[in-house]
């Protein structure tokens, strides 16, 4: 059984599909992150042995940890956390690593569109600022105090511009896979 050409497969359907659901819905649902994220164990557990399903794990934990604090600061929903542990119980933690990187690569391109598109930089800028300042405030607390004056500046009544990070990480996860991005 040729299992890398089972695991290439698995992993492109999962992260296609969360692609296609983010950018329709502009959330990424449990019912394709978690049945994913078992996947990827069993997957790895017959490919490996148990030594397959500690991998998976480490995966799972490591990409947890990476997204933990942006997720705390607002910088990224919970739907997106989920799905890059998913990969990381396919990939390991090494490479949940480079998934992650070429992510943070290709996310930029994808955010400036969306937010020229429409006619938001000012106001996507403040609150990039005060998310990075609020981050920043958690290893210097008094920090926060110029993420509080940002926030004072900023005007609720204008939506947010909506990216789908979702589609971010499913192109970073396929370069990082299948191109040998950082190996």
């Amino acid at each position: 059984m040729d299992w890398y050409l089972i695991y290439a497969a698995a992993l492109t359907f999962f992260v296609v599909a969360v692609s296609f659901f983010d950018l329709r819905e502009r959330r990424i649902p449990n019912f394709l992150v978690f049945p994913a994220a078992l996947i990827g164990l069993v997957f790895n557990l017959l490919w490996r042995g148990w030594d397959g399903l500690i991998f998976g794990l480490k995966g799972i934990g490591l990409a947890f940890l990476l997204l933990l604090i942006p997720y705390m600061v607002g910088g990224m929903k919970a739907g997106d956390v989920k799905f890059l542990m998913a990969i990381g119980a396919f990939t390991g933690a090494i490479d949940v690593v480079r998934a992650l990187l070429a992510t943070l690569l290709c996310y930029p391109l994808f955010a400036a569109f969306a937010v020229i598109k429409e006619g938001k930089l000012k106001i996507t800028w403040l609150r990039f600022r005060r998310v990075l300042w609020n981050f920043l405030g958690f290893f210097l607390p008094s920090v926060k105090l110029y993420a509080i004056h940002l926030d004072g500046q900023d005007d609720k009544s204008i939506a947010s511009v909506r990216t789908p990070f979702g589609v971010a990480i499913a192109l970073g996860t396929m370069i990082a896979i299948f191109t040998g991005f950082l190996q």
